[in-house]
């Protein structure tokens, strides 16, 4: 009797510990999820804000002076970062000829997830703010352009690109899902070689650490200076490309246009970026 007491008691303890086991696994498997889960939100979350922040860009980019200060969305499964560097950056040139008058480096302001959160495939690219060459809107990375040359049916273009892109290393840092803010050039034909044409060149600068508290953006237009070229055979070409990790943008084929008139005006517009804290 007293051996099956024993054995019953055993039997107990070791279901007790199995349940407690299979719950310590489920409960496991239900924070990676909830983590994947809020991940997954904090970037649409990120990506709405970073959005109504390229609407401000594009509203005062003529306008240097202007500031602008947000509060970051505290999500607390990602981080920000402005980049500059080889492997993060967008380059635009100028070329008239075929030779080379105005080259431009810019940065780009990131938005990144760790993997063990929140992960997309390698090469995953979706555009969540951003216009094909003749400033129609599009998601499609590869109807995504870096130069826009705006029809008069399609009359705008937007200066600031918001791309989330798949697992990839930025600038030292892994992350399982990004969001990057990168400039865009708008070039504006002008009629026939005795017009006016425009580029309009933002370019995307680091503002030094603001004195302002952490989890804050600041946006200003420091500078918007201008240059005019005489374009007499129509051959001034603009061209950007941007490297992000190893990402190259854009994925088709819009990343230059050629500008006609016989006058063309190049603004250059810097607009610095800051981390309060960082």
């Amino acid at each position: 009797m007293a051996s099956r007491g024993q054995s019953e008691v055993l039997t107990a303890v070791i279901l007790v510990s199995t349940i407690m086991a299979l719950a310590a696994v489920f409960l496991v498997i239900s924070m990676r999820s909830f983590n994947s889960e809020s991940s997954y939100y904090s970037i649409t979350y990120v990506a709405s804000f970073l959005t109504n922040v390229a609407d401000d860009i594009d509203t005062y980019m003529m306008m240097p002076g202007t500031q602008l200060t947000y509060a970051l969305p505290n999500t607390e499964y990602g981080v920000y970062n402005f980049v500059n560097t080889g492997d993060a950056h967008c380059t635009v040139n100028v070329t008239l000829g075929g030779q080379t008058i105005i080259t431009e480096e810019s940065g780009v302001l990131i938005y990144g997830v760790p993997p063990s959160y929140y992960s997309m495939p390698s090469g995953f690219m979706y555009v969540w703010r951003g216009s094909n060459a003749t400033g129609f809107p599009t998601v499609n990375p590869r109807d995504l352009s870096t130069v826009v040359v705006p029809k008069s049916f399609a009359p705008t273009g937007t200066v600031v690109s918001l791309v989330q892109l798949g697992y990839g290393e930025i600038n030292g840092l892994t992350y399982g899902s990004s969001l990057v803010m990168i400039p865009r050039v708008i070039a504006i034909n002008g009629t026939g070689n005795h017009g006016v044409g425009y580029i309009y060149i933002p370019v995307f600068t680091e503002l030094s650490t603001p004195s302002v508290g952490r989890g804050t953006l600041i946006v200003k237009v420091i500078s918007v200076t201008s240059s005019s070229v005489n374009n007499p055979t129509g051959e001034l070409k603009v061209v950007e490309k941007c490297s992000i990790g190893g990402y190259a943008i854009p994925q088709g084929r819009a990343d230059n246009a050629t500008v006609t008139g016989g006058t063309v005006y190049i603004v250059t517009i810097e607009i610095g970026f800051g981390l309060g804290g960082s």
